[in-house]
């Protein structure tokens, strides 16, 4: 690989890193004020009756979040760790491509529908949308041709 190349893929990689951790930080940011401003004592109505429903869809919310920003942060980090012996493709990384394929519509379809935790009333229309399945779709599509530059990477290596 061109040394420009490298060069540019490690400041790519920090770009990425820096960038999930403003995630991060602007969610735990936002999650504050979501529990403890607003009218009453939250955006979040304490008074409802379906106030575990509500609290409990929040927390998945987060913990998909959190768990996005890891999968994310390991999968970068792997670049870099591998990127010293000239490899960019290996195989810890297709595994947390086929987890975030997993994650990701579980995500998109519980963030389609915070509207739900953070309501004031307890109506509310659930939503499914087409993006949980165009996001388990493109995930898909990009671990299948990331272990299959894995494989032609591995391939070349036995050749030479």
């Amino acid at each position: 690989m061109k040394k420009t190349s490298h060069q540019a893929l490690k400041i790519v990689c920090v770009f990425a890193l820096i960038c999930i951790v403003l995630w991060v930080a602007f969610y735990a940011f936002q999650s504050y004020f979501v529990l403890t401003t607003g009218s009453g004592r939250g955006v979040i109505n304490w008074g409802s009756p379906r106030m575990g429903l509500k609290l409990t869809m929040f927390a998945i919310n987060r913990i998909m979040i959190l768990t996005l920003a890891a999968l994310m942060g390991a999968f970068v980090f792997n670049i870099l760790k591998h990127l010293k012996g000239g490899t960019i493709f290996n195989r810890a990384n297709v595994v947390l491509l086929w987890i975030m394929a997993i994650v990701l519509p579980i995500h998109s379809f519980i963030s389609d529908n915070m509207g739900f935790a953070c309501s004031a009333t307890d109506q509310y229309e659930w939503g499914l949308t087409d993006t949980p399945f165009v996001y388990a779709i493109v995930a898909v599509i990009v671990a299948m041709l990331y272990k299959l530059a894995c494989d032609a990477a591995e391939e070349q290596k036995l050749t030479i």
